[in-house]
Formats: C-alpha cells, sequence, structure tokens
C-alpha cells in the first residue's frame, strides 16, 4: 500500500493525481484507463476539498491499494464532514437541463467510471474507495 498525504486544498490537486497515475501506470493500465482514473480521482477528490472541510482546514490521504488481481484500489480518506456520497440516487440525466437539480454529477460519474466503489466512516474519517480493473 502507498500513501500521500497532503492539505485537503486544491492546491494540492496536482500532486495528489500525479501519485495516482503513477501507481496505475506500474500497473499497466492504458493511457486511456489512466485519463479515466484520473478523471475520477479528481472529482472524488474536488469533493472532499469543497466539501468536507467547509469550516476548517483538513487533510486528506491517498491510498493505493495494489492486489493480485489486475485492478488498482484507490482509498481517499478525510475527518471532514461525515458524509456517504453513494447515498445520493442518480441524476435523471433524462430531465431537461432547466429541470434537472444542480449537483450530483460528479457521484455519478464516478459510479459509471469505476468499476467498484463503496463508502465506510472509520471513528472520524471517511473512506471512499474506487476500484479500476485493467483489462
Amino acid at each position: 500500500m502507498l500513501i500521500k498525504k497532503m492539505p485537503a486544498r486544491t492546491e494540492s490537486l496536482h500532486e495528489l493525481l500525479k501519485f495516482v497515475r503513477s501507481e496505475a501506470k506500474k500497473r499497466g493500465f492504458s493511457e486511456n484507463l489512466l485519463q479515466r482514473i484520473e478523471l475520477v480521482a479528481e472529482e472524488a477528490l474536488v469533493n472532499v476539498f469543497v466539501h468536507g472541510y467547509t469550516h476548517q482546514d483538513g487533510e486528506v490521504e491517498v491510498r493505493c491499494l495494489i492486489s493480485d488481481d489486475p485492478g488498482l484500489t484507490i482509498e481517499i480518506r478525510d475527518k471532514g464532514v461525515s458524509f456517504d456520497p453513494l447515498s445520493l440516487a442518480d441524476p435523471d440525466v433524462q430531465a431537461d437541463l432547466a429541470d434537472r437539480k444542480i449537483g450530483g454529477m460528479g457521484v455519478f460519474l464516478i459510479r459509471k467510471m469505476a468499476d467498484r466503489v463503496a463508502y465506510r466512516r472509520e471513528g472520524n474519517s471517511n473512506i471512499f474507495s474506487m476500484t479500476f480493473l485493467n483489462r
């Protein structure tokens, strides 16, 4: 398991995504899959930066978990506001744009682009994991 911990601020995004890309690249993911992994990781991290620490500074920890299968699991841990993003209902993508509720598209994108997603609360930490299979 490889870990990178940084302040939960947008200034950390580039460095965290570089870390994720590097670990995925070591697992032999194609350029197309690397871009998908980066996009999903970016969406999840920005959600932590914007919504997790609304009234205080905090840290975010990114873990890249390597398993025997040809995949990579990215865990994003924070001690921000307790929130299960998977509790959100999928947005109505068939509705006219003017009728759609604002928000929720990022989590929808994560669900569609990752092979598996999971959330759990451990103590005072949010742990959001996204698994990508190298196929």
